[in-house]
């Protein structure tokens, strides 16, 4: 007697696409979170800064020229180095991963 079983590299293939989608779904809610977070925890006079963040692609980005002295502690609303504060308040983010640079 003979069993043919059809369609599993369809079943993979699907699992595969939701498996996919769920990762991307995942990061994406990571980096929303992060990024309200980081608007949340950015000094405000304006408010120029804190609207200033935004994802680039894999990253989360402030390109307002101040950002970094902010971060400094140049403001009495947030303690210095807010930004590795707040990154680091997610258990999935390890310390290695945290870049706070100057623009190039």
């Amino acid at each position: 007697m003979t069993i043919k079983v059809s369609g599993i590299k369809n079943v993979l293939r699907e699992i595969e696409a939701a498996k996919r989608d769920a990762v991307q779904n995942a990061e994406k809610s990571v980096k929303n979170k992060m990024l309200a977070a980081l608007r949340e925890a950015t000094p405000k006079d304006t408010g120029e800064a804190a609207a200033s963040w935004q994802i680039q692609g894999e990253s989360i980005v402030n390109n307002v020229d101040y950002v970094l002295l902010l971060n400094r502690g140049s403001s009495i609303q947030a303690p210095s180095h807010f930004i590795e504060r707040t990154v680091l308040s997610e258990p999935r983010v390890r310390p290695n991963g945290v870049i706070v640079s100057e623009k190039q």
